[in-house]
């Protein structure tokens, strides 16, 4: 099977269904706890799921990650928490923003996450938190420096090029996720912006975390043929 084939539609419903699986298993994993929002954590997901996108596309991953989290709000699952219903939302946003870096569409990625910036400058709570914005905008920067060349260094053969495409889109589709989860928590939860300040440092760590796990077991995944067995044009 070459990229410009399409793949059976039943080998990509089941790729989505397993790696909504393999995200809810993922979610099952508490890594740190989130400050200020007591009895939540990041979890393992935050490894997994932009990597969902970048190996299945950015609608395909976006809608795997979807389920995953439609899923844990019907067990009840606290990973929804804060959040509710618009939880699965963030997991979408990470797949999306990631899988389009991975299949060069960076153009739409670009366009998401700027809406998402401004949407939190409008914010009071964003304006007086304004001292996190640099995380946002290293994503942004990336994006508009990189541009289409995220793609080709994913599907790279250099072991190096591919390391450093899936850590540049992992991020970028994490801190949009960040970017997201912050916004939710002023409108739904009033947090104060100090909470947002307070938890810069524990934001540095967590993403320099998370964007070094997923790029260690997102060089291995991306050796598959998971890539090209669902390079849709489409999808």
């Amino acid at each position: 099977m070459t990229n410009k084939r399409r793949p059976p539609k039943s080998l990509l419903l089941s790729l989505i269904s397993v790696f909504a699986a393999l995200n809810i298993l993922a979610n099952a994993l508490p890594l740190t706890p989130v400050l200020g929002v007591n009895g939540t954590y990041f979890r393992l997901g935050w490894v997994l799921t932009p990597l969902t996108g970048v190996l299945l596309g950015p609608i395909a991953g976006g809608v795997s990650c979807m389920i995953a989290g439609l899923m844990e709000l019907l067990i009840g699952f606290q990973v929804s928490q804060p959040f509710g219903v618009f939880s699965p939302f963030r997991a979408f946003l990470s797949a999306f923003l990631s899988g389009s870096l991975g299949r060069g569409r960076w153009k739409t990625a670009l366009t998401v996450h700027g809406l998402l910036i401004v949407s939190w400058v409008l914010l009071p709570s964003g304006r007086e938190a304004i001292a996190v914005v640099p995380f946002y905008l290293l994503g942004f920067f990336f994006i508009v420096f990189f541009r289409s060349r995220l793609g080709a260094y994913v599907d790279s053969s250099s072991w190096s090029e591919i390391a450093f495409g899936i850590a540049i889109v992992s991020y970028c589709g994490n801190i949009a996720r960040h970017l997201l989860g912050n916004i939710l928590l002023v409108l739904l939860a009033d947090m104060p912006s100090i909470v947002f300040i307070t938890a810069i440092p524990f934001t540095f760590i967590e993403q320099v975390t998370f964007t070094a796990a997923s790029t260690i077991l997102g060089v291995a995944l991306t050796r598959t043929r998971l890539r090209e067995l669902t390079d849709l044009s489409t999808l």
